[in-house]
């Protein structure tokens, strides 16, 4: 069987205004390294990534820069950055523009305890599928509802997940769907275009330490590794 490998697209370049403080939170120091620096040490070191490409704010070069020279000098794998655009979306698409890989890999750089074994089963289950996820069986009911707040519809909790990343794509496949959607069409993650476009996703159990860094208050929720 012929060992297919990835383009990683880390993405940072989330304004972090829920966080506060004036920083991007994907370079606030967690137990003696950036956040951001989690996810560049497990995607240089993994055998199925070929590049990482880092999709981040141009007013956050000059932080940025330091970090990925020293995570860079001692790797084989390229490491690139290219400035995002005004909305996740758009920077993801930059980050695709590079990858030369025939499958690609989409990851939160908020998202620093997710676990490298997911990239395997992301790629095996990439031979049946178009896109793929990481996510989490919904422990609560959901509901959805009006912009009033009155009750539509209750989701199937037995089959009702919480989504989170990495998310893993074959590359035409994700770059079509950039091409094809409206640019208002209103996403909020990267499996979502695909399914928008009636291709088929799948889904593969997370994690609870998974979670993003979203407000000051995450840093005490995290895992130290």
């Amino acid at each position: 069987m012929t060992t297919r490998r990835f383009s990683a697209i880390l993405a940072a370049g989330g304004s972090g205004s829920r966080f506060g403080g004036g920083m991007n939170k994907v370079y606030v120091e967690l137990n003696g390294q950036p956040v951001i620096g989690y996810s560049l040490d497990k995607l240089l070191a993994h055998p199925l990534i070929a590049e990482v490409i880092v999709v981040y704010r141009a007013e956050d070069e000059e932080v940025l820069m330091p970090i990925l020279a020293e995570k860079g000098k001692n790797s084989s794998i390229p490491l690139l950055a290219v400035p995002g655009g005004d909305t996740r979306r758009a920077s993801v698409c930059q980050g695709l523009k590079l990858a030369r890989e025939e499958l690609v890999l989409v990851h939160d750089a908020a998202r620093p305890f997710w676990k490298p074994e997911w990239v395997d089963k992301l790629s095996e289950v990439l031979r049946e599928v178009s896109g793929a996820s990481v996510a989490l069986p919904s422990p609560d009911t959901v509901k959805l509802t009006d912009e009033n707040g009155l009750v539509l519809s209750t989701t199937d909790r037995s089959r009702t997940w919480l989504v989170q990343t990495p998310q893993a794509f074959h590359r035409d496949a994700l770059m079509k769907a950039h091409e094809t959607l409206p640019a208002d069409a209103v996403i909020t993650d990267d499996c979502g275009m695909l399914e928008r476009l009636g291709l088929p996703v799948r889904l593969i159990p997370g994690s609870p330490e998974n979670r993003k860094l979203t407000v000051p208050e995450d840093l005490h929720l995290l895992p130290a590794e």
